[in-house]
């Protein structure tokens, strides 16, 4: 119990930083070992913490917004990993249906974003807001209207709810980050502060994009099943996934599992797994929901490609046109199925900007198997000690100038 009790108590910590500040401590892979800790705790104890967050959807709206009722209820969703598991659920699914037509299956992408629920009134948006808690978000219409993509008009007249993924595309967060002072962590963190800032103007300098994927409710209109879902927004203007697949069991949504995971690195914007879900819209209606997840969709996360460590001393190598460029050495961590110890810093700038030190505590990213990069300090951190910048060139010893962004060995001879 003391261990549940430590593990509620960071879990409630970490996901009102996520959540609710928009400044994640841990990487979302350290979240979920945690988390899948506690699940298992409660399980072999039998008891569920009045305050454990395996009771909630995401996080409490914030004061600062207005809160807004969802009409239809927003759902988190449940995870596998491995294909065992996702074989058992499909095994839970059948069972639960049995007698029924048997279930197909649709594969889409798991957007590494923010979600938001559109409400439409006589063709027009009406209220933008965050899931909230699933049943109470916060109303950020002024700052949804900032995305171009999403329509303000539509042909269907009906009253509606439209939920979407609001993301920040990686070659935006690219150009952005080049001529910004404070240069933003990653994609995901970037959409979610922008949609929960207070002034709508930073959100429209963060130029997001939306992909919506579900109709949580809507009035006048009766759809079947997840292709006519999907045909219906597109009729109606919404962006919707360059990814939809239809599988007939487990085996086959493994195969497509794993050629998405191959191709995540080409993509400009960050997904971080894949979503299952049972088709037909009666089959959802028979299968229901727990507390928390509905029993007709699940999630299967791909390995992480984020995690935190902590920098332990600063090298700087000198390439062949005599630039210097730092390269931090890391606590060994495990991620994207390797070992990492080093990381790459692009310049003594870059180490300011993200506020790096020795000691410091830092987020890295590593996908197709590039060189892992850091993205930045945990928020709060205090490093041991400044990187100093070197004076002196670490190969000859000539003297080091600073042309740009960018120290340079003095040494043109040899």
């Amino acid at each position: 119990m003391n261990r549940q009790e430590e593990l509620v108590r960071l879990l409630n910590r970490y996901g009102t930083a996520y959540y609710e500040s928009d400044a994640p401590e841990i990487s979302d892979a350290e979240y979920d070992t945690l988390y899948d800790e506690l699940v298992q705790l409660e399980k072999e104890s039998g008891i569920v913490l009045p305050d454990s967050p395996t009771r909630r959807v995401g996080g409490a709206p914030l004061a600062k917004f207005q809160p807004h009722t969802h009409l239809g209820r927003l759902w988190s969703m449940d995870k596998v990993r491995t294909e065992g598991a996702l074989s058992d659920w499909e095994t839970r699914v059948k069972k639960l249906t049995a007698g029924m037509p048997s279930p197909t299956f649709a594969l889409e992408y798991k957007f590494d974003g923010l979600t938001i629920n559109l409400t439409y009134e006589n063709g027009k948006l009406t209220t933008g807001a965050t899931r909230g808690n699933g049943i109470i978000g916060e109303t950020i219409t002024e700052q949804v209207k900032t995305i171009s993509t999403l329509p303000q008009e539509i042909p269907f007249k009906g009253r509606m709810e439209v939920q979407g993924e609001c993301i920040m595309r990686l070659s935006v967060l690219e150009a952005y980050n080049a001529h910004s002072d404070e240069p933003l962590k990653n994609a995901r963190n970037a959409a979610a502060g922008a949609l929960r800032n207070v002034d709508p103007r930073v959100t429209a300098e963060r130029h997001l994009d939306c992909f919506c994927y579900n109709i949580g409710y809507i009035e006048g209109k009766t759809l079947h099943n997840q292709q006519e879902m999907l045909a219906f927004l597109q009729e109606n203007g919404f962006p919707v996934s360059p990814f939809i697949h239809y599988c007939t069991d487990a085996a086959s949504l493994m195969r497509e599992i794993r050629a998405a995971e191959e191709e995540r690195g080409k993509l400009d914007f960050l997904i971080d797994g894949m979503v299952v879900k049972v088709t037909d819209f009666a089959l959802r209606e028979a299968l229901g929901e727990t507390e928390k997840f509905p029993r007709w969709a699940i999630a299967f996360k791909f390995a992480a490609e984020e995690t935190t460590t902590f920098v332990e001393r600063v090298t700087w190598e000198v390439g062949r046109t005599g630039k210097l460029t730092p390269l931090a050495h890391l606590a060994p961590v495990e991620l994207a199925g390797a070992t990492i110890r080093k990381a790459t810093l692009n310049n003594y700038d870059d180490i300011l900007r993200k506020r790096v030190g020795i000691g410091s505590r830092v987020f890295i990213r590593r996908s197709n198997d590039v060189i892992p990069e850091i993205l930045g300090s945990v928020p709060g951190d205090e490093p041991a000690a400044q990187i100093e910048k070197p004076l002196r060139c670490p190969s000859c010893g000539a003297h080091v100038e600073q042309r740009g962004a960018h120290l340079f060995c003095t040494n043109s001879l040899s």
